[in-house]
């Protein structure tokens, strides 16, 4: 197949470009800076810019794969939340017509959302929610539930939609930082009762090859099917790199408020379910925590 990507330079773009290619696929990168991200990948890559007028290289793509967007994990100044939302929002229509500037009759969109679309501004949570559960009211939700909404002219312009409602993948790096801070017990972010809503990255790129080969659409969480609590992911984490000591601390909630508005990503906590996923046939290659920071680590 002929695969357009636009974000296929990032944590999970990356990987996900390196499972395509090992699988015989075209893939095209859509890119604001390609020359700088050319030696990136083998030549089996073509990227592109924004203004390229490129039809022959893109005639026949059968996906177009939207991950790109700003990154939430900074300080969330009011020009920060407009860069958040714009990104994934106003890109759509800036897509659209970069599609249509280049003739690209794609039958897929796979679209990047988020598991925020469930938070809530009170942070308070009651029962399990999953994809036909209503949205939340905090910014992080506005931008979910605005992103997927934007993606509306691609289905009108009949194709299918894929909406990828992602948890915080589970990184070397954020995993060796969670040991790190248990091992000399210093105080977690978070409620300890909340749910920590972790999935494998390679489940992310398990997912989407998965909505590639088969006819689902729709909104579907990315979230490992085994819930578990912050209190037992940080336990969890702190066994993995044999921490010293045998409890973990949380920072008072009132205190991780005071950040403001951000502190919504670390204080998410409904009990999130992949219904539709499981539904749709994919079988999740690390549901438990324990095996996914064991591979995480190879």
């Amino acid at each position: 197949m002929k695969i357009l990507i636009v974000g296929g330079t990032g944590l999970v773009g990356s990987r996900l470009v390196d499972s395509l290619i090992s699988q015989n696929h075209h893939i095209i990168i859509l890119s604001r800076n390609p020359s700088k991200y050319h030696n990136k990948f083998d030549q089996k890559v073509n990227f592109v810019g924004w203004d390229a007028n490129e039809i022959n290289l893109l005639q026949n793509t059968d996906v177009v794969i939207k991950l790109s967007g700003e990154n939430v994990a900074q300080f969330w100044t009011k020009n920060v939340k407009n860069k958040i939302l714009s990104s994934r929002v106003d890109l759509s229509q800036t897509l659209l017509q970069f599609l249509k500037k280049n003739q690209v009759k794609s039958s897929l969109l796979i679209n990047a959302s988020a598991i925020g679309f469930y938070a809530k501004n009170n942070m308070i949570y009651d029962g399990q929610v999953d994809e036909n559960s209503c949205s939340g009211d905090s910014f992080l939700s506005k931008v979910c539930q605005l992103n997927e909404k934007s993606c509306k002219i691609f289905s009108e312009a009949g194709m299918r939609v894929v909406h990828l409602r992602i948890g915080m993948i589970l990184t070397s790096n954020f995993s060796l930082l969670i040991g790190f801070l248990s091992f000399f017990s210093l105080p977690m972010l978070g409620i300890k009762k909340h749910y920590f809503p972790w999935v494998h990255i390679d489940d992310v790129v398990g997912f989407i090859n998965h909505a590639i080969i088969n006819h689902i659409e729709g909104p579907f969480n990315l979230i490992s099917p085994k819930p578990i609590s912050h209190r037992d992911f940080y336990h969890t984490i702190r066994k993995h790199y044999n921490g010293i000591f045998p409890w973990i601390l949380f920072i008072p909630i009132f205190i991780v408020k005071m950040v403001g508005d951000i502190s919504e990503i670390v204080l998410y906590g409904p009990k999130t379910a992949p219904i539709r996923t499981l539904e749709s046939g994919y079988k999740f290659k690390f549901p438990n925590l324990d095996e996914a920071l064991y591979h995480i680590d190879q």
